[in-house]
């Protein structure tokens, strides 16, 4: 989509539809609604006092002009009640009408901004303006041609001072939406169009793109650095495992350091411990940690930050053969902690275990794992925020800070010591399940046996990451869940 910023007049703009916010009540920033009104005859004004238009938060209405404005449509977005908007209220709106007008066939829209137009709810606009209208339609063959896409989306504003401080707002909520679309297509992606080579693959292109550093470990350097754990996991599978680091490495010395980890498991059959038919389906989407951290990493190549940012993405399928780890074996992960894997279905924490370990070698003032681990967190939080774990408080409230701002929501559960006796072993250092209890806190007690050298942060995205309802810029499919929760938090760092 082209987002553009212009000094222009609603009146005359040669555009599919003009959209205009009204918070109930019928007011509006900076006296729009009067000109608006002005504009079409008073037909706006008619149409709050007939009580068709409230202006409740995600209402929408069409009007057509018919010549009053050079543009043919005028739609009306509700912002809700004016007291209790903020920027999730604007990321609705804005959702909610872009949704709309694509399925009008509407192709571009111009959005007047007041000049009091604060530049994070311009930002947010265009996230989930972008957002909402994405589409999933990379290997349809058929009925192409009925697809529908919103093109460009211009802001009109009235002076230069206005129009400099909306283009920066808006390139950067166009960069952070681009990440987040780029996490959704590989969290969406068929796995057999995403396998581990494939993923790392694209890592190198965003590298390449972006002046990140990238280096990936094949499965040969993998044996020679003793990724044990990952290698296990992948040895079912005909597909290599691939490590990959990403590193956006800012001028000067002496800045923190601050890794993402992210799960990577491209299909997740379960192992030998297979997963039912219905729990298998969707599990090209075991991958949507990673597919977090390389769109976060897309973002931070763009923003170039004065922060050294980390990716580590580890890569792999999980499946069944005569090859495949078998419950009750043994292995040493890359720190050197032996587990003894119970249930080759618990995987995710078995790959997280060489990463994080890996992730000391950094020096890192934060660790910050997102994963797909447990169906548990579902049943604890459903699909309206992901389980937040860790060993540093600090740490965990500059991830709760930037989830308000994003609305990436997050809900601390408790990691207390006593979680851990559920998950010795008598034959190696750790199990890979506790005991059947407390599913979310048992996955995270098992990986905080792996980041003891630095602060640490572990997020359950399972009930984020995909299947989210209600949100008007969140569509069926894969969220992109954490892009822009990861994003904020670098912008806020220090």
């Amino acid at each position: 989509m082209n987002v553009q910023v212009k000094i222009g007049d609603f009146r005359t703009e040669e555009t599919d539809a003009i959209v205009v916010g009204i918070f109930e009540g019928g007011e509006s920033p900076s006296g729009t609604f009067q000109a608006v009104d002005e504009a079409m005859g008073g037909a706006v004004q008619t149409l709050l006092d007939l009580g068709d238009f409230k202006g409740e938060l995600k209402q929408t209405s069409i009007l057509y002009t018919k010549g009053a404005i050079a543009s043919p449509r005028l739609a009306l977005a509700g912002l809700g009640k004016l007291e209790d908007f903020d920027l999730e209220s604007a990321r609705q709106a804005a959702g909610k009408i872009a949704q709309q007008l694509l399925d009008l066939g509407v192709k571009s829209l111009a959005i007047p901004l007041p000049s009091e137009a604060s530049p994070d709810a311009i930002q947010a606009t265009v996230e989930s303006s972008t957002l909402a209208v994405y589409q999933f339609n990379q290997h349809k063959t058929e009925d192409l041609d009925e697809l529908k896409e919103l093109e460009s989306i211009t802001f009109l504003v009235e002076n230069e001072a206005s129009k400099s401080v909306a283009e920066k707002a808006a390139t950067l909520g166009e960069t952070i939406a681009n990440g987040t679309t780029l996490a959704r297509d590989l969290s969406n992606q068929p796995p057999n169009h995403l396998t581990p080579i494939l993923l790392a693959e694209k890592a190198q292109a965003v590298a390449e793109a972006t002046g990140l550093k990238c280096e990936i470990f094949d499965q040969e350097q993998l044996k020679e650095k003793g990724f044990r754990t990952l290698l296990g996991v992948s040895q079912g599978s005909q597909e290599e495992p691939r490590f990959i680091i990403l590193e956006h490495v800012p001028e000067g010395e002496e800045k923190d350091t601050v890794v993402f980890v992210g799960k990577g498991v491209t299909f997740d059959s379960g192992g030998l411990s297979l997963k039912s038919g219905s729990g298998m389906m969707d599990m090209k989407h075991d991958m949507s940690g990673a597919a977090a951290v390389l769109g976060a990493m897309q973002v931070i190549g763009h923003l170039k930050p004065d922060l050294h940012v980390v990716g580590l993405i580890a890569a792999t399928e999980n499946l069944p053969s005569a090859t495949a780890q078998r419950p009750g074996d043994v292995v040493k992960s890359y720190g050197g902690k032996t587990i003894e894997i119970l249930n080759t279905d618990a995987e995710g924490r078995l790959i997280l275990a060489d990463a994080l370990g890996y992730a000391a070698n950094y020096n890192p003032k934060a660790v910050i794992d997102l994963a797909t681990l447990t169906g548990a967190v579902i049943t604890a939080l459903g699909h309206f925020a992901c389980g937040m774990l860790g060993t540093d408080e600090d740490l965990m409230e500059k991830i709760k800070a930037a989830a308000k701002k994003t609305h990436e929501r997050v809900w601390q559960l408790p990691l207390w010591d006593d979680y851990d006796e559920g998950l010795k072993s008598k034959v190696a250092d750790v199990k890979n399940i506790g005991d059947g209890t407390a599913g979310t806190i048992a996955g995270a007690a098992f990986l905080k046996k792996f980041a003891e050298d630095y602060p640490w942060v572990h997020l359950d995205i399972a009930g984020t990451a995909w299947d989210v309802k209600g949100s008007s810029y969140i569509p069926t499919g894969a969220t992109g869940y954490g892009v822009r929760l990861l994003v904020q938090l670098v912008q806020d760092w220090g």
